[in-house]
């Protein structure tokens, strides 16, 4: 008699998700009805002195397009997305920019959304993720930190460097490359790792090849994700995954009763930041054969049904409050 803490929520195998660099107004024409008609969310990196402007940074090949206002980022929040702050001037981030960077940068992007802004996102490249910045996203109180490195993240890896893969057209000299709507799908079901995308903004051709992909390359990934991933891909903004990461890591489980009538578990999240704002955990527990039949469970006295999984397992998600009591027994 065991309980599990599944690697991913709802018992996924693996898991897909995908951001846009600088969050440019373009999305609503381009990329958001593919979202909306594949039923997958997004997530974009504002750079905070650019909200609602023109953009006009160094030598973008974006300069010209509009980033979103705090309106257009509210829309996004409610179908689904995410946004992270992608740095306040999108410039090589020294010690003595640290706190409009990251913090004035951040405090602007929750004023615009009215909601909680909780990951930093590399701006330019990797020098970026250097040990000053990530020291002082911990000490804000970030859950994360992203990254540009073509890589899987998976359940055990830390959350202060999180890969991104390019979804882009082709790939810097001297490395360049066909586009593959495929890539790192293969990896992250063997592995049962976590594809983020990271891209600009896709239309009709790539803006540039290196830096994005086209408007038909984006919904080709998506169909290539849920035709591949069918039941078993988790398509998720990386704060959900994030907060999924935080509750697994800081779950501890008491076991209240074994025995022929009742398993029961005590669930708590000590020490967990208050920036979780979901809670939820999946779990497996091996039980008797008879249980399944009519498969439930109890969380704090209050009967769910549960899912059969496999012959004597069963699974359930459930908000943690603490402490939450889980019981499985006969139906």
């Amino acid at each position: 008699m065991t309980l599990s803490v599944c690697d991913w929520k709802h018992g996924k195998k693996w898991v897909y998700s995908i951001t846009y660099d600088e969050g440019l107004v373009d999305l609503h024409r381009f990329a958001i009805p593919h979202h909306e008609a594949c039923g997958i969310p997004g997530h974009v990196e504002v750079v905070a002195s650019q909200l609602g402007e023109i953009r006009k940074i160094g030598q973008s090949s974006y300069n010209g397009m509009r980033h979103m206002n705090g309106g257009e980022l509210k829309d996004l929040l409610q179908r689904g997305w995410g946004v992270g702050n992608h740095s306040w001037s999108h410039e090589v981030i020294a010690p003595e920019m640290l706190e409009q960077e990251l913090k004035t940068a951040r405090d602007r992007i929750e004023a615009a959304i009215d909601a909680p802004c909780d990951l930093y996102c590399s701006p330019g490249n990797n020098m970026n993720m250097s040990d000053h910045v990530l020291e002082y996203a911990r000490e804000l109180g970030y859950l994360g930190a992203m990254s540009l490195t073509d890589a899987l993240n998976r359940p055990g890896d830390g959350l202060f460097w999180i890969n991104r893969t390019a979804l882009h057209d082709q790939f810097y000299e001297p490395f360049f490359s066909e586009y593959d709507p495929f890539r790192n799908i293969r990896h992250a079901q063997q592995e049962g790792g976590w594809i983020i995308d990271y891209c600009h903004c896709p239309i009709e051709e790539a803006i540039h090849p290196h830096k994005d992909c086209s408007e038909a390359q984006l919904r080709r990934r998506f169909d290539t994700v849920l035709e591949e991933g069918g039941e078993e891909v988790w398509c998720a903004v990386p704060e959900e995954v994030v907060y999924y990461h935080q509750c697994r890591r800081q779950l501890q489980v008491e076991t209240v009763e074994a025995s022929a009538a009742a398993q029961i578990y005590r669930l708590s999240l000590p020490g967990l930041s208050d920036r979780v704002s979901c809670r939820e955990i999946t779990v497996e527990a091996a039980v008797p054969a008879a249980w399944c039949r009519y498969p439930q469970v109890w969380v704090n006295g209050a009967a769910r049904p549960a899912q059969l999984v496999r012959p004597r397992t069963l699974r359930t998600t459930l908000e943690v409050n603490e402490p939450t009591d889980l019981r499985f027994g006969p139906g």
